[in-house]
């Protein structure tokens, strides 16, 4: 793997909702450094490894690499964030989201952040249909 692939993150979304691409598409244009690899789940020929097919459909997923060291394979592990927890790691990889990291990490912050993400994975397709958002990868 080359270095630069080592230190990037991969984003798992479903890329036939017409919600989940536009938030990708407003989220790729903050990633200036292009610390994140955004991929379709429908993109690829097997889900990643400790996901299944269901898991994807329900909700995005991160994969992250935590104690990467640039060029050392050997030394990172991987780690994947469901959901809530997906968008906040991207607060603290993606500059225009840098002032929302301190708030992702108050007590009961994810109580509600996880309720308000399952809600709207569970209703993104009508979300898409009722503003008229086309998939588009």
């Amino acid at each position: 793997m080359a270095e630069a692939e080592v230190k990037r993150w991969v984003m798992y979304y479903d890329g036939e909702c017409g919600f989940c691409t536009l938030c990708v598409r407003v989220l790729k244009a903050g990633d200036f450094f292009r610390l994140v690899a955004w991929v379709p789940y429908q993109d690829l020929s097997d889900p990643p490894e400790g996901l299944t097919w269901e898991d994807l459909d329900a909700a995005a997923y991160l994969e992250a690499r935590k104690g990467e060291t640039i060029g050392d394979e050997g030394g990172s592990t991987i780690r994947l964030y469901r959901g809530f927890y997906a968008f906040r790691m991207l607060t603290l990889r993606l500059p225009p989201l840098f002032p929302l990291a301190p708030l992702m990490w108050l007590p009961g912050v994810n109580r509600v952040g996880e309720r308000a993400y399952e809600w709207v994975a569970a209703n993104r397709y009508r979300i898409s249909r009722r503003c008229r958002l086309k998939a588009g990868r």
